[in-house]
């Protein structure tokens, strides 16, 4: 399986596992005039299972897209009980007080710039969703009108993200070369969301 979603502010790119069918990297994009929600899951290991338990990640979290982060969290780590689990992270923009703000379980990655020209990258919670009880914490930054982010499951291995938020191009330009540097037939599955905040 392989797509690219492209727009002005947003290009989306996956594609899945030695090309299988099913890929286990499933993400959801909502965004209105006030902000935007977006969500990585990524099942554990590959294939229908793995899909299956990051698809339901995403259900849950789409029953209240305005609930708070962490509680968005919980009802996905609930989903998933009795399924393989899944790491997740979920991002929220709120456009009139430029805050970015950020939960996450296992190893998905973000990438911002931050004020003062800083790379943002936090951390997510160690582990990954199970339908065990777990400890979520969200974490807010403020961010650069215009600048550029980057939200990748760990199929994309990425070297010199700074110097790829700070490039001049556009978010479709410059998502088609990250896009170079991924395997015709990956060896895991590969999602990356490159946007641009407004200004």
């Amino acid at each position: 399986m392989n797509k690219a979603v492209e727009s002005n502010n947003l290009f989306v790119f996956q594609r899945s596992k030695a090309l299988q069918q099913y890929c286990g990297d499933v993400y959801f994009t909502h965004e209105d005039e006030t902000g935007f929600l977006y969500v990585l899951s990524d099942g554990l290991g590959s294939g229908q299972e793995a899909n299956r338990a990051a698809i339901a990640t995403i259900d849950a979290i789409k029953e209240d897209l305005q609930a708070d982060l962490t509680y968005m969290l919980e009802k996905a780590n609930q989903a998933v009980s009795g399924l393989r689990g899944a790491a997740i992270a979920i991002i929220k923009a709120d456009y009139l007080s430029k805050t970015i703000y950020y939960t996450g379980m296992g190893n998905i990655r973000f990438y911002m710039i931050g004020l003062e020209d800083k790379l943002v990258f936090p951390l997510s919670g160690s582990g990954f969703l199970s339908g065990r009880k777990q400890k979520y914490r969200m974490q807010s930054f403020k961010y650069k009108p215009g600048s550029k982010f980057l939200l990748h499951s760990d199929g994309l291995v990425l070297s010199r993200v700074r110097k790829n938020l700070d490039s001049p191009l556009c978010v479709v330009k410059l998502g088609h070369l990250i896009e170079q540097t991924i395997l015709d037939i990956p060896t895991d599955d590969v999602t990356f969301l490159l946007g641009q905040l407004p200004n």
